[in-house]
């Protein structure tokens, strides 16, 4: 005769764990390291990076126009600057450049660690294959992933401005 015991389902509740704007879970990566945790903003980490992403997949033409457009800036730049004096914009070109090492360094302190996290836990293979929307494109990491991505329009342009 063999007992049989109703069986008993538990269900670990994992409350790092979190779905972005396509339905992808994903591990958020300051829940993890609870002594980090105070250090995140809660827009960083429930940052959903797929609207911004959803934009640029539907809008292909910007880089496209931004790169045509820069180098036309290039050119007539050169032709509009030729018999005129340089401009004195020391000051405003330090402020610019000091801004961008700041936003950098913020951006670097944003992701090593997830970067670290992920060396130290995943292998090599799911380090390079694996859906970065799952390991490091959601929450916090992919909000400072895509402003590093997105930074690269001022960047290039708001010097010429200056």
């Amino acid at each position: 005769k063999r007992l049989t015991f109703p069986s008993i389902i538990m269900v670990a509740v994992d409350e790092c764990l979190a779905i972005n704007g396509e339905g992808i879970e994903y591990r958020e990566f300051s829940c993890m390291y609870p002594q980090l945790e105070p250090f995140y903003f809660d827009f960083e980490k429930k940052y959903d990076p797929f609207p911004v992403h959803h934009f640029m997949r539907n809008h292909p033409m910007i880089p496209i126009v931004a790169v045509i457009l820069y180098g036309v800036f290039i050119i007539l730049g050169k032709q509009y600057f030729y018999n005129r004096p340089a401009w004195n914009w020391r000051s405003a070109m330090a402020l610019w450049n000091l801004s961008l090492s700041i936003f950098s360094w913020v951006g670097m302190a944003r992701t090593l660690p997830q970067l670290v996290h992920n060396l130290t836990h995943l292998s090599v293979r799911d380090n390079l294959c694996e859906d970065p929307r799952i390991t490091y494109g959601s929450g916090s990491s992919g909000l400072w992933v895509q402003l590093f991505i997105l930074s690269k329009f001022p960047y290039v342009y708001v010097p010429g401005c200056l």
